[in-house]
């Protein structure tokens, strides 16, 4: 199967709570990027396809961020939740949000290098 990635900026691996408004329920983001992110849900959480989905993203050290954004896909038969495209940050959190994505390369770079180093035995 062939796939295009239609990503406007890169994803970052992670497991980050959220809380998704529409359903009033905790769910988590096991990825995330500057303009996007996947929360992992069970297919009775789903909000459609198209439609609008209100998060509020629990950022370490940071703390609530709440975001609107529209759902664009379900993810796919052994990973369903929702593809979240961001539409809006309230009171110009998107400010906050972008220096904390910025943050994410540089720590999946101390995550490999922790497996690397827990893998060669020190």
């Amino acid at each position: 199967m062939f796939f295009i990635d239609r990503r406007k900026s890169p994803r970052y691996c992670c497991r980050l709570p959220a809380f998704l408004n529409d359903k009033e329920v905790h769910v988590y983001l096991c990825d995330l990027s500057l303009t996007g992110c996947f929360v992992e849900a069970p297919e009775e959480l789903l909000i459609p396809v198209g439609e609008k989905a209100t998060l509020t993203l629990m950022l370490p050290c940071i703390g609530p961020l709440p975001v609107v954004g529209l759902v664009r896909h379900h993810g796919t038969p052994d990973r369903i939740g929702m593809g979240i495209e961001f539409l809006e940050f309230p009171d110009r959190l998107h400010r906050v949000y972008a220096k904390f994505v910025k943050i994410l390369p540089i720590l999946e770079e101390a995550r490999e290098l922790y497996r690397e180093l827990a893998n060669s035995g020190g």
